[in-house]
């Protein structure tokens, strides 16, 4: 017996030691390589009208790399739109259920060019520890292309001749966020970088949000285990890369999921221009019309003050 608990403590001790080796790997390794090669040459781009209205066009968007990376996005243009038109443009990173929807959440603005890409991995509601850890790799490999997709995105928007290139917003909001500072790092075409209801820690934020419905076990280990997967993404190895580029952070007081602690290391990290906006409420949610409101005014005041966008937007 004695013998086979010292067994599983060697097995214990060695695969604490992987974990360790693999954590210290994925921090220290340069990223950029990787992602420009993930994404390659912009080779196909498809439009697919879907409706429109008095203030858009609303169409579904296709691209495809040289390197076999799809992209499919949702797409906004202004109505009303002649040959010499040249519009400020937002690419969109939405939560986890809008994805390429995240564009009928567009309210109260009009004027820009709006691309939401689409996550290629949809999260489920709720995990059990089995689905956690059989979905990681796909989770992972999700994860790791949405840079070189907004890159990609990125590349087709510099070929639209519609496209004011001197004012692009990089806009991610809730669990988009994290994927902004990362791409901001290796692609620096974004005039401004806006996270919305956003943080750092990943390691910190999965163990917080799991925490709510599993035990302290679990909601460490997944934690741990997200985390070091997704160093590669991590928002505070990036955030002091987005300079000069200026960032905006807009949080909730009362955020449920983004507790304010990680918000504050984020934003402290970060360095100037940056500005940080608290607002009275929750975490962002895709039916709380009134919150989105406030969000997109509060964002579009911003905006303006920079001369990103004009008050008729």
């Amino acid at each position: 017996m004695l013998k086979i608990i010292k067994w599983l403590v060697w097995a214990i001790a060695a695969i604490g030691l992987i974990v360790i080796l693999c954590g210290v790997y994925l921090a220290e390794r340069d990223y950029g390589s990787y992602f420009a090669g993930a994404k390659g040459r912009l080779v196909e781009s498809k439009i697919a009208p879907v409706r429109a209205d008095s203030v858009f066009r609303h169409e579904w968007l296709s691209l495809e790399s040289d390197r076999g990376l799809k992209v499919e996005c949702g797409l906004l243009i202004p109505a009303g739109q002649t040959k010499t038109d040249r519009y400020p443009v937002v690419i969109l990173l939405g939560g986890k259920a809008t994805g390429k929807h995240a564009i009928d959440y567009a309210l109260d603005i009009r004027n820009v060019i709006i691309v939401a890409p689409d996550y290629p991995y949809a999260p489920r509601e709720s995990y059990s520890m089995w689905e956690f850890l059989r979905d990681i790799p796909e989770m992972r490999r999700a994860a790791l292309s949405m840079v070189p997709s907004v890159m990609l995105v990125t590349d087709y928007l510099w070929q639209r001749p519609d496209v004011d290139t001197t004012k692009l917003v990089l806009l991610g909001y809730s669990f988009g966020a994290p994927f902004v500072s990362c791409v901001a790092a290796y692609d620096g075409r974004a005039s401004v970088v806006a996270m919305v209801f956003g943080g750092g820690d990943l390691h910190g934020l999965i163990r917080h949000n799991v925490r709510r419905y599993k035990g302290p076990v679990t909601s460490e280990l997944v934690g741990i285990l997200g985390g070091i997967l997704l160093q590669p993404l991590e928002p505070l190895r990036y955030v002091d890369r987005i300079h000069p580029i200026p960032l905006v952070m807009i949080n909730g007081t009362e955020d449920e999921q983004i507790p304010g602690e990680y918000t504050r290391r984020l934003f402290e990290k970060a360095r100037q221009p940056k500005k940080l906006i608290w607002l009275d409420a929750r975490h962002v949610n895709p039916r709380n019309v009134e919150l989105t409101k406030r969000i997109v005014s509060t964002l579009k005041q911003e905006l303006v003050e920079m001369r990103v966008l004009s008050a008729e937007n």
